[in-house]
């Protein structure tokens, strides 16, 4: 089972486009933030867009982790997506748009608040970024994601520069493994929604230069697309 990191192709992005899905569709909060019904051509526009993406913007990079034992050596079975802002700042402030087949308000509310916060963290500044991670679910733990977070790990070592990420609760435990450390948890409240366990992300760095205790936001319905600090925790 050789895993190998090698860098995305436009062959490769329906394939990214298709673990994406698969991988995400495991979440306890997918039901809610993503109920569909969605766009036949979804897959197809999500793929143009990665690749107008790649094009576009230098600082993308798309990676797979192949296994060279497969029938299919070239199929990636996991794919990251990391900007590497090392000659230019982060370019931060995009807003992001929820088309259809997406509940915008629980969108807004969940990725809204955490955005900004990342902005505030990285916006203006050299870092290295990890946007997506995303492993088939039929090729998960066997090391496919820790080798896409090593990369960015070197790269950042490369550059001398600091690491972020948002992690889910999924994924804290490995992104600790490769020495990210809490910065920030995201608490959100999800009862309005009928679900009672509040979606938990954490903001992780490695070697920021910001020294802030651990800090939980909150999120309710009177900061919809805002962050309200509650109080810091001691890391």
């Amino acid at each position: 089972m050789p895993l190998k990191v090698l860098p995305c192709t436009t062959l490769d992005y329906p394939r990214s486009v298709e673990v994406e899905r698969r991988a995400w569709a495991q979440g306890p909060f997918t039901k809610i933030l993503f109920p569909g019904p969605f766009p036949e051509d979804m897959a197809e526009l999500r793929a143009q867009e990665i690749a107008k993406q790649v094009e576009e913007d230098p600082t993308t990079r798309w990676l797979k982790v192949v296994d060279t034992d497969l029938f299919d050596p070239d199929k990636g079975i996991a794919f990251a997506k990391w900007h590497v802002y090392a000659d230019q700042p982060a370019n931060t402030g995009r807003s992001r748009s929820f088309g259809e087949g997406c509940n915008i308000e629980a969108c807004e509310f969940v990725f809204g608040g955490v955005s900004k916060s990342r902005d505030s963290i990285i916006g203006g500044k050299n870092f290295v970024y990890l946007a997506i991670l995303a492993t088939d679910p039929d090729h998960q733990r066997r090391g496919a994601a820790g080798l896409l977070v090593k990369w960015g790990v070197e790269e950042a070592k490369r550059y001398n520069l600091p690491l972020y990420v948002e992690s889910s609760e999924a994924g804290h435990e490995l992104y600790k493994k490769y020495g990210f450390k809490d910065f920030e948890l995201y608490e959100i409240d999800m009862s309005k929604w009928g679900i009672a366990q509040p979606h938990r992300s954490w903001g992780m760095v490695i070697e920021t230069e910001a020294k802030a205790p651990l800090t939980v936001v909150t999120m309710d319905d009177s900061t919809v697309g805002a962050t309200t600090v509650v109080q810091p925790m001691p890391r």
